[in-house]
């Protein structure tokens, strides 16, 4: 009882950050039709820019994650006008952004290897100590002020995309780029402002956990795998498909991790896809096209 206790808690907290990462391949998609596999990258790129600031600079924690989610929207949307602009409305783009993004991300992470080494690299804790709750579960103060935040940050993505003039811009475009553009609207700003809110979110998701594990420059191969996965799983383009998948998963993650071991958790996962799939090829809350976002 005490082991599925303590996975469930932490299947929560690996939920919120994993509803971060997917919530920025589903921004993506929903607005601009394609899966940003750079966002791995990005991942790791937020963590060590939160360990600069407060790994090395020795500032605050909390400035750490705020330096992540600006420094990594910039390079985001600096992505969007040097690299995916140009390719977008020209024959064949939807595989070439895809290949692009791909190429980006390993451009990232090779960076990141050259200038800070392949190390394991330590973000200092935005709150240390705990408390325990009975005999069932022992609960840490960064956890839980990871799950706060995660949650904080979703709750106002809601409120940005639904009460926004910039988050209505984004949910038209979503729904239909080109009357979106005949009516007006900046569509090539949208984009670029979805890929930076898609980065930044990343960033923090990358800041969130590397606080709890190490960080590395290939950690976010492995977080980018799964913020695929929740995102087809949850349906791709679905928002609140992404949500409930990114609990699902961080759940399922846990439970496989406690009983059989760490290194079975993303064959599971992997698994699981592919069944559900079979079933709803769209994912749990697949949408039409004009539905998306």
């Amino acid at each position: 009882m005490q082991n599925l206790v303590q996975a469930t808690y932490s299947g929560l907290v690996l939920g919120s950050i994993y509803a971060l990462m997917a919530m920025g391949f589903t921004l993506v998609y929903g607005a601009l039709r394609f899966l940003n596999l750079a966002l791995g990258a990005l991942f790791t790129l937020g963590g060590y820019v939160a360990w600069l600031v407060a790994g090395q600079w020795g500032l605050a924690a909390m400035l750490g994650i705020v330096a992540a989610f600006v420094v990594v929207a910039f390079v985001g949307a600096g992505s969007y006008q040097a690299v995916f602009r140009p390719m977008i409305g020209r024959p064949g783009w939807d595989i070439t952004t895809i290949i692009a993004s791909l190429g980006l991300g390993i451009v990232i992470e090779n960076v990141i290897l050259i200038g800070f080494g392949p190390r394991n690299k330590s973000i200092p804790l935005l709150l240390e100590g705990g408390f325990r709750v009975g005999d069932l579960l022992r609960v840490q103060y960064q956890q839980l002020l990871t799950l706060a935040v995660s949650l904080v940050i979703l709750l106002l993505m809601g409120l940005f995309l639904t009460r926004s003039r910039h988050g209505l811009a984004i949910r038209a475009v979503a729904q239909n780029r080109d009357a979106a553009y005949l009516v007006g609207t900046p569509v090539h700003r949208v984009f670029a402002i979805v890929m930076a809110i898609s980065a930044g979110l990343t960033a923090v998701a990358g800041v969130l956990l590397s606080a709890v594990f190490f960080l590395n420059p290939g950690v976010g191969l492995a977080m980018g795998l799964r913020g695929l996965i929740v995102t087809i799983f949850g349906g791709l383009g679905s928002i609140v498909g992404t949500l409930y998948a990114a609990f699902v998963i961080g759940l399922l993650e846990s439970y496989v991790s406690m009983y059989l071991g760490a290194r079975w958790a993303l064959p599971a996962l992997f698994a699981f896809l592919i069944a559900v799939l079979i079933v709803r090829p769209g994912g749990i809350a697949g949408l039409a096209e004009e539905a998306r976002v």
